[in-house]
């Protein structure tokens, strides 16, 4: 009875010990076939089937290589293994001796299979390191080469992206398996006797000495192989000023290096050769040498050339080696292309020039995209559960004229559902998706101060401007969870009044669902053993996951740079998103990083993903990017030609803002293309807010619709302005074109070195030291409100540079910001208005300037009737206004009472000036 109670333990313990084991295999198989139905769906199973027969590929392949070599060296090693091992006459040595008797005679019965499995055990651990490496491998079979050498060995550049890496993973793997081969070969001549640790140098067979003597002969004619990639890799010294091989790495590290190659090999061979000499004097002398070498020749020598040779003659000595890392920088960050003009910077604009530039005022962003989002929720989030994630910038041709506008998605958040309302029905049945878009003109405001939507609204309406026929946001970039659309259970829609609207999904994307495999797979993958039981899910129904943008193409590309910024489109009717890809790397030869290792970067790739089917599409922006070839190349079926770019969506394309910020970087340093200006960093840039300690906050770059100096007609652009290092004027900016004639064109205008021009700091200053505008701030701050000011954008009309910033409040209980007021400044001008008509008005004078709504929604009403009664009117709605905190109308109403107050006293009406 005893053993019957002992033995049902140890089953139930196997039983459950199987059944973990199931669980853990199956999940994997699971997701395995839920993948591949994944990638089935999007069309691009091909991504799926290369990227597992490479993984496994190069581990089996590596894993192979591995398991001959150490199963080999480990059977010579038992091979070698004399027969008796009781030859010492001391007692320590003796006791040892019948020690490893003992474990022979216990082990030999089964020794063939431990080495067996050893050998299989490192190998399987060495091929599943190995997989991880498949892309250098695949990106090395598959390279295009670039078409550019490299100033320093004449390479191309292809060499230095996919062969030097695929050649070090090589030479670092033989090196770890050589060195683990030669240490379990070596335990095994310890086990069997072979070698007698009692003995010294003594101990050692003479065929063990020559077998452990070829293993490290390898290992060290390897090293050879690495010093020869180290030669190459002196491109990406950053011992000298710049990143790049340096003068002491041409003149005494490369000679080191051709140096320690042949006292390597030399070793080497010295190490193999002693099978054939007794004892370890020579290996002894050789690794002597090669250890005195490594430190003499690579490490002192070198050392002592920098300090005597390149330090006290820099500048002359690094020179044309700076010229190197300039030229190779802004190759690498795509600069050369940059047209460089001269901008006066004057001070001389009238009225009548604003008036000539309507079209730029007319599009002047008035609405910070950060500040009215807090705004859209709360007019436009219509129920809580539905969040505006962002809000983006693009341009609609609206009226006939091109427009720029504020974009975002209303998408669907289930964690904001009533608690008991979170089911599982209702987070991955019911409400599986977002509802429409809202849009609004970037300068246009209502009667409250709040943004003028030209689409908006459950149905969305779009004024027959912009109109919406597919709502549905099923894809965007928070949506996380899964959903199972097309069931027996009506999806909510958008709610309507007290009922809501449902619908049923309809779109081609999304994997069905089919029969009991399909759904126990899901199941497990997503550990929802309701899939299995629920009622209301039929094989035709379609699972949709990986339905956030970044999980998508992180799924199809991996290996692309996602801009973090992705933003809605309006095309057809249809709301599609999309994201810019770019191919990066950290190989490009003499290119100075940034933002850690980052030294080359491409925008090569445009991402287009349906909100509502999901529906994902890469396009081969840039064609002539090498590194997007190769990978063409690798998944030949994955991108399509930029010929196949619809042009609806070729007109929304904006230039990347993560693009614009990493050249915007490098250019501060890299627009100075003399040797000894670049050492000296005479001219260095900054963007505004920076400061030397890293504390500030730069300024961000801002997308303008607006007409560049010398230019025929008005762009949308991304700009950003510059100031020099450490000081705040301003010393020039930069704008990248987005629209499709001219997309991606470059123009950096330089301000007058003599000529002093604020910076946004020190206008931003200005506005604050204004003792109008600082009474009017103070005041609207002690009132149950806070004051919010927008970004300062700087805008280029003719030869000058007007600054105009936004002002917002916003009540304390209320995240609802009103513009309120919009203020000018230009030369030693500053002027806050209640729109931006008055303050260029304040600012150039009563000129024939152009028209931009006012944040009252109307001009100062007429004066007619009683005077009197219509002021004690005006008061009255003031207080109203004041006590509601509406403080655009407060603004408003007062003003108008300003006027009929003036008329009363039979002055008359000023106009308002601007304070210096």
């Amino acid at each position: 009875m005893a053993d019957v109670s002992l033995r049902r333990p140890r089953a139930l313990t196997i039983v459950i010990a199987v059944v973990i084991a199931l669980f853990a295999v199956s999940g994997g198989v699971a997701t395995f076939y839920t993948d591949l139905l994944w990638f089935e769906d999007l069309g691009q199973q091909g991504v799926f089937w290369t990227t597992l027969v490479s993984e496994w590929g190069v581990g089996l392949l590596f894993a192979g290589v591995f398991f001959v070599i150490m199963y080999i060296n480990l059977r010579i090693a038992r091979a070698m293994a004399p027969s008796v091992v009781l030859s010492s006459t001391d007692e320590i040595g003796f006791r040892y001796e019948m020690a490893i008797q003992q474990i022979r005679e216990v082990i030999d019965r089964f020794f063939g299979w431990l080495l067996l499995g050893v050998s299989a055990f490192t190998a399987l651990a060495s091929g599943v390191s190995m997989s991880a490496n498949w892309v250098d491998f695949q990106l090395w079979l598959n390279q295009v080469p670039f078409g550019v050498t490299d100033p320093q060995f004449g390479k191309d550049l292809a060499f230095y992206f996919f062969t030097v890496p695929a050649y070090r993973i090589v030479a670092d793997w033989l090196t770890g398996a050589l060195l683990i081969t030669l240490l379990l070969t070596a335990a095994v001549h310890v086990l069997t006797g072979a070698i007698r640790p009692w003995a010294r140098l003594k101990g050692f067979d003479p065929h063990v000495k020559a077998h452990l003597s070829v293993l490290a002969g390898l290992i060290v004619v390897v090293r050879a192989f690495v010093y020869w990639l180290d030669i190459y890799d002196l491109n990406f010294s950053p011992r000298g000023q710049v990143l790049g091989a340096s003068y002491t790495d041409i003149h005494a590290q490369l000679p080191a290096l051709q140096i320690l190659i042949v006292i390597a090999v030399l070793s080497g061979i010295v190490l193999i050769a002693n099978i054939r000499f007794k004892g370890w004097k020579l290996p002894a002398i050789a690794f002597g040498v090669w250890i005195a070498a490594s430190i003499l020749v690579g490490g002192v020598y070198p050392a002592l050339v920098q300090q005597f040779r390149v330090d006290p003659n820099e500048v002359a000595a690094e020179a044309p080696y700076i010229e190197r890392n300039i030229e190779m920088t802004r190759l690498a960050f795509g600069l050369e292309e940059i047209e460089v003009r001269a901008f006066p910077a004057e001070e001389s604009l009238v009225a009548s020039d604003i008036a000539a530039n309507s079209q730029t005022i007319e599009n002047v962003r008035l609405w910070d995209p950060e500040i009215v989002a807090q705004s859209y929720q709360q007019l436009q989030g219509i129920r809580p559960y539905y969040d505006f994630v962002d809000v983006d910038i693009d341009r609609y041709e609206i009226d006939g004229a091109s427009r720029q506008v504020l974009i975002s998605v209303r998408e669907m958040n289930v964690g904001q559902l009533a608690e008991q309302a979170q089911t599982w029905v209702n987070q991955h049945l019911v409400y599986t998706h977002g509802y429409g878009v809202v849009v609004s003109p970037v300068n246009e405001v209502t009667g409250q101060g709040l943004p003028d939507f030209i689409v908006k609204d459950i149905p969305p309406s779009g004024s027959g401007i912009l109109e919406v026929e597919e709502p549905g946001i099923y894809f965007g970039e928070q949506a996380t969870n899964y959903v199972i659309a097309a069931t027996d259970l009506e999806e909510f829609d958008y709610p309507v009044g007290d009922q809501n609207a449902t619908t049923s999904y309809a779109g081609t994307s999304g994997v069905p669902m089919g029969g009991l495999v399909t759904r126990a797979a899901f199941a497990l993958r997503f550990s929802a053993p309701q899939l299995l039981f629920s009622s209301y899910i039929t094989p035709d129904s379609q699972v949709l996951f990986r339905r956030s943008l970044a999980e998508r193409i992180d799924a199809l590309a991996p290996w692309l740079m996602r801009d973090g910024d992705p933003y809605p489109t309006i095309i057809d009717g249809r709301v599609v998103w999309i994201v810019d890809g770019y191919t990066t790397s950290s190989r490009f030869p003499y290119s100075e990083p940034v933002y850690g290792d980052l030294n080359y970067m491409r925008n090569s790739v445009k991402i287009t993903v349906d909100a509502y089917d999901g529906t994902t599409t890469l396009y081969a922006f840039d064609e002539t990017d090498p590194l997007l070839a190769t990978w063409r190349a690798v998944f030949p079926d994955l991108i399509r030609p930029a010929s196949e770019i619809p042009d609806e969506v070729r007109e929304h394309f904006r230039y990347p803002e993560d693009l614009f910020r990493v050249q915007a970087e490098v250019y501060k340093t890299y627009h100075m293309q003399d040797p000894q200006v670049f050492y000296n960093k005479e001219d260095q840039w900054a963007l505004p807010g920076e400061t030397a300690d890293g504390t500030g906050a730069a300024m961000d770059p801002f997308y303008v619709l607006m007409q560049l100096p010398e230019e025929p007609a008005e762009d949308f652009m991304m700009m950003m302005p510059f100031t020099p290092r450490n000081k705040d004027n301003m010393i020039g900016w930069m704008a990248a074109k987005s629209d499709p004639e001219d997309y991606g064109r470059r123009v950096v205008y330089t301000f007058p070195k003599q000529k002093l021009v604020l910076g946004p700091e020190q206008v931003g200053a200005r506005i604050n030291q204004d003792p109008v505008i600082s009474q009017q701030l103070t005041l609207w701050n002690q009132r149950g409100s806070g004051v919010l000011l927008g970004n300062q954008l700087v805008i280029p009309i003719d030869t000058s540079i007007v600054y105009i910033q936004p002002l917002y409040l916003q009540a304390e209980k209320t995240a609802m910001p009103q513009l309120t007021r919009v203020i000018v400044a230009y030369g030693d001008k500053v002027a806050m208005e209640a729109d931006l008509t008055k303050a260029l008005a304040a600012v150039f004078g009563d000129g024939p300037t152009t028209t931009t709504p006012s944040v009252d929604g109307g001009d100062t009403p007429v004066l007619t009737g009683d005077d009197a009664l219509l002021a004690q009117e005006l008061y009255l709605k003031a207080i109203e206004a004041q006590k509601s905190g509406d403080w655009a109308a407060y603004g408003s109403y007062l003003e108008q009472l300003g006027a009929v107050l003036e008329r009363l006293s039979g002055l008359p009406s000023e106009p308002a000036t601007a304070t210096p």
